[in-house]
Protein backbone atom coordinates (compact mmCIF):
# COMPACT_ATOMS: atom_id res chain seq x y z
CA UNK A 1 0.00 0.00 0.00
CA UNK A 2 1.15 3.42 -1.07
CA UNK A 3 1.57 6.03 1.76
CA UNK A 4 1.93 9.38 -0.24
CA UNK A 5 -0.18 11.96 -0.08
CA UNK A 6 -0.42 15.21 -2.10
CA UNK A 7 -2.60 18.30 -1.58
CA UNK A 8 -3.53 21.75 -3.24
CA UNK A 9 -1.26 22.73 -5.78
CA UNK A 10 0.17 19.36 -7.02
CA UNK A 11 -2.01 19.17 -9.94
CA UNK A 12 -2.43 14.99 -8.86
CA UNK A 13 -5.98 14.33 -7.65
CA UNK A 14 -6.57 15.05 -3.86
CA UNK A 15 -7.08 12.25 -1.68
CA UNK A 16 -8.68 14.02 1.34
CA UNK A 17 -11.25 15.39 -1.00
CA UNK A 18 -14.50 12.88 -0.30
CA UNK A 19 -12.97 11.50 3.07
CA UNK A 20 -16.30 11.42 5.42
CA UNK A 21 -15.56 13.37 8.93
CA UNK A 22 -15.62 10.56 10.28
CA UNK A 23 -12.71 9.10 9.38
CA UNK A 24 -10.91 11.77 10.78
CA UNK A 25 -12.40 11.81 13.72
CA UNK A 26 -10.53 7.92 13.80
CA UNK A 27 -7.37 9.44 13.18
CA UNK A 28 -7.32 11.79 16.03
CA UNK A 29 -6.81 9.52 18.58
CA UNK A 30 -3.48 8.23 19.53
CA UNK A 31 -4.00 4.52 19.83
CA UNK A 32 -6.20 4.34 16.66
CA UNK A 33 -3.01 5.91 14.80
CA UNK A 34 -0.39 3.44 16.53
CA UNK A 35 -2.95 0.31 15.27
CA UNK A 36 -3.19 1.46 11.72
CA UNK A 37 0.59 2.13 11.76
CA UNK A 38 1.43 -1.14 12.83
CA UNK A 39 -0.84 -2.75 10.71
CA UNK A 40 0.56 -0.64 7.73
CA UNK A 41 4.11 -2.21 8.27
CA UNK A 42 2.69 -5.94 9.49
CA UNK A 43 3.20 -9.09 7.06
CA UNK A 44 -0.26 -9.21 5.36
CA UNK A 45 -1.49 -6.04 7.08
CA UNK A 46 -2.87 -8.68 9.86
CA UNK A 47 -2.22 -9.27 13.24
CA UNK A 48 -3.74 -11.15 15.51
CA UNK A 49 -5.13 -9.63 18.37
CA UNK A 50 -2.49 -10.65 21.11
CA UNK A 51 0.40 -9.34 18.93
CA UNK A 52 -1.13 -6.28 17.98
CA UNK A 53 -1.56 -6.31 22.33
CA UNK A 54 1.85 -7.15 22.69
CA UNK A 55 3.22 -4.34 20.21
CA UNK A 56 0.98 -1.77 22.17
CA UNK A 57 2.43 -2.42 25.07
CA UNK A 58 5.86 -2.54 24.17
CA UNK A 59 5.27 1.44 22.63
CA UNK A 60 4.49 2.32 25.90
CA UNK A 61 7.88 1.03 27.12
CA UNK A 62 6.17 -1.30 29.39
CA UNK A 63 6.93 -5.00 29.87
CA UNK A 64 4.87 -6.73 27.53
CA UNK A 65 4.36 -10.29 29.94
CA UNK A 66 3.01 -7.12 32.97
CA UNK A 67 -0.66 -8.12 33.20
CA UNK A 68 -2.34 -5.50 34.19
CA UNK A 69 -1.17 -2.87 31.86
CA UNK A 70 -1.59 -5.68 29.37
CA UNK A 71 -5.18 -6.84 29.95
CA UNK A 72 -5.41 -2.65 30.24
CA UNK A 73 -4.99 -2.32 26.38
CA UNK A 74 -6.66 -5.08 25.26
CA UNK A 75 -9.90 -4.27 26.80
CA UNK A 76 -9.29 -0.78 25.17
CA UNK A 77 -8.65 -2.90 21.63
CA UNK A 78 -11.89 -4.99 21.84
CA UNK A 79 -14.70 -2.85 23.01
CA UNK A 80 -13.58 0.53 21.61
CA UNK A 81 -10.85 0.95 19.08
CA UNK A 82 -10.88 -2.06 16.55
CA UNK A 83 -14.96 -2.30 16.42
CA UNK A 84 -14.59 1.40 15.50
CA UNK A 85 -11.70 1.20 12.83
CA UNK A 86 -14.07 -1.47 11.99
CA UNK A 87 -17.61 0.32 11.76
CA UNK A 88 -15.61 3.02 9.46
CA UNK A 89 -13.88 -0.01 6.99
CA UNK A 90 -10.22 0.60 8.17
CA UNK A 91 -10.17 -2.67 9.13
CA UNK A 92 -11.78 -5.81 9.14
CA UNK A 93 -11.84 -6.85 12.98
CA UNK A 94 -12.95 -10.55 13.17
CA UNK A 95 -13.28 -11.51 17.68
CA UNK A 96 -13.06 -15.01 17.41
CA UNK A 97 -14.14 -15.20 21.16
CA UNK A 98 -11.95 -12.03 21.98
CA UNK A 99 -14.35 -10.78 24.44
CA UNK A 100 -13.05 -13.43 26.78
CA UNK A 101 -10.67 -10.41 27.30
CA UNK A 102 -7.68 -13.89 27.95
CA UNK A 103 -5.42 -14.69 24.93
CA UNK A 104 -7.02 -17.98 25.11
CA UNK A 105 -9.14 -17.22 22.16
CA UNK A 106 -7.33 -14.32 20.06
CA UNK A 107 -8.91 -12.75 17.06
CA UNK A 108 -7.54 -11.04 14.45
CA UNK A 109 -7.13 -7.29 12.77
CA UNK A 110 -6.60 -6.73 8.61
CA UNK A 111 -6.01 -3.49 7.61
CA UNK A 112 -8.45 -3.10 4.32
CA UNK A 113 -8.37 0.45 3.74
CA UNK A 114 -5.28 2.85 3.34
CA UNK A 115 -6.58 5.98 5.69
CA UNK A 116 -6.65 9.45 3.96
CA UNK A 117 -3.06 10.39 5.93
CA UNK A 118 0.09 7.95 6.84
CA UNK A 119 -0.34 6.72 10.07
CA UNK A 120 3.19 6.13 10.19
CA UNK A 121 3.63 9.96 9.52
CA UNK A 122 1.09 10.49 12.31
CA UNK A 123 3.07 8.61 14.75
CA UNK A 124 6.15 10.35 14.04
CA UNK A 125 4.80 13.45 14.45
CA UNK A 126 3.52 12.92 17.99
CA UNK A 127 6.76 10.84 18.93
CA UNK A 128 8.36 13.73 17.65
CA UNK A 129 6.43 17.15 17.87
CA UNK A 130 5.45 19.54 20.74
CA UNK A 131 2.22 18.85 22.84
CA UNK A 132 0.38 16.21 23.89
CA UNK A 133 -0.14 13.41 21.40
CA UNK A 134 -3.86 14.38 22.05
CA UNK A 135 -3.67 17.77 21.21
CA UNK A 136 -1.19 17.75 18.11
CA UNK A 137 -3.51 15.23 16.50
CA UNK A 138 -6.55 17.39 17.15
CA UNK A 139 -5.04 20.04 15.88
CA UNK A 140 -3.44 18.71 12.58
CA UNK A 141 -6.10 15.86 11.66
CA UNK A 142 -8.36 18.26 9.44
CA UNK A 143 -9.06 18.18 5.49
CA UNK A 144 -8.64 21.94 5.62
CA UNK A 145 -5.13 22.11 7.85
CA UNK A 146 -3.82 18.92 5.80
CA UNK A 147 -4.03 21.01 2.93
CA UNK A 148 -2.72 24.17 4.15
CA UNK A 149 -0.25 23.25 5.76
CA UNK A 150 1.33 21.41 2.61
CA UNK A 151 0.75 24.63 0.61
CA UNK A 152 2.69 26.53 3.36
CA UNK A 153 5.29 24.23 2.77
CA UNK A 154 5.44 24.16 -0.75
CA UNK A 155 5.94 28.09 -1.14
CA UNK A 156 8.69 29.51 -1.51
CA UNK A 157 8.61 32.03 0.96
CA UNK A 158 6.47 33.19 3.24
CA UNK A 159 2.40 34.28 2.25
CA UNK A 160 0.41 36.46 3.40
CA UNK A 161 -3.15 35.42 5.41
CA UNK A 162 -4.79 36.94 1.98
CA UNK A 163 -2.78 35.09 -0.25
CA UNK A 164 -3.71 32.34 2.10
CA UNK A 165 -7.33 33.11 1.89
CA UNK A 166 -7.36 33.14 -1.86
CA UNK A 167 -5.20 29.78 -2.12
CA UNK A 168 -8.04 28.26 0.27
CA UNK A 169 -10.93 29.47 -1.56
CA UNK A 170 -10.04 28.59 -5.20
CA UNK A 171 -6.95 26.25 -5.15
CA UNK A 172 -7.77 23.90 -2.14
CA UNK A 173 -10.65 21.40 -3.12
CA UNK A 174 -12.12 21.71 0.65
CA UNK A 175 -12.89 24.68 2.79
CA UNK A 176 -15.04 28.07 1.98
CA UNK A 177 -15.25 28.98 -1.61
CA UNK A 178 -15.37 32.49 -0.90
CA UNK A 179 -12.01 35.00 0.10
CA UNK A 180 -13.47 36.70 3.12
CA UNK A 181 -15.08 33.56 4.94
CA UNK A 182 -11.50 31.97 4.05
CA UNK A 183 -9.49 35.01 6.00
CA UNK A 184 -11.93 34.76 8.76
CA UNK A 185 -11.42 31.25 8.98
CA UNK A 186 -7.75 31.09 8.89
CA UNK A 187 -7.50 34.20 11.25
CA UNK A 188 -9.81 33.06 13.59
CA UNK A 189 -9.73 28.83 13.73
CA UNK A 190 -7.12 26.89 11.28
CA UNK A 191 -4.01 29.35 11.53
CA UNK A 192 -4.03 29.53 15.23
CA UNK A 193 -4.24 25.89 15.37
CA UNK A 194 -1.22 25.08 13.79
CA UNK A 195 0.92 27.03 15.03
CA UNK A 196 0.10 26.08 18.36
CA UNK A 197 1.57 22.62 17.59
CA UNK A 198 4.57 24.03 16.06
CA UNK A 199 3.62 23.22 12.69
CA UNK A 200 3.94 26.94 11.07
CA UNK A 201 5.23 30.07 12.34
CA UNK A 202 2.50 33.02 12.65
CA UNK A 203 2.91 36.40 12.87
CA UNK A 204 -0.66 37.37 13.45
CA UNK A 205 0.30 41.37 13.78
CA UNK A 206 1.92 41.38 10.02
CA UNK A 207 -0.88 38.80 8.73
CA UNK A 208 2.37 36.41 7.49
CA UNK A 209 2.90 32.87 7.84
CA UNK A 210 5.61 30.56 7.19
CA UNK A 211 6.24 26.95 8.12
CA UNK A 212 7.95 26.32 11.43
CA UNK A 213 12.15 26.42 11.73
CA UNK A 214 11.87 23.19 13.53
CA UNK A 215 9.04 22.32 12.40
CA UNK A 216 9.18 18.32 11.33
CA UNK A 217 8.52 17.18 7.82
CA UNK A 218 4.79 15.80 7.76
CA UNK A 219 3.64 15.70 4.40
Amino acid sequence: MSSDVHFGGTGEPDPLADVPPERYDVLRHPRSVRILSLLTDASDYTYTLSELTTALVEQTGADASTGHRRQEIRIDLVHHHLPCLDAHGLVDWSPAGAESETDANDGTVTLIEEPPLSPAILTLLFETGSGTEELLLDRLVHPVRLGLLEYIENADESLSVDELATALATTLSVGPTDAYEATIELHHNHLPALAEIGAIDYDREAGQVSPAAASTDVL
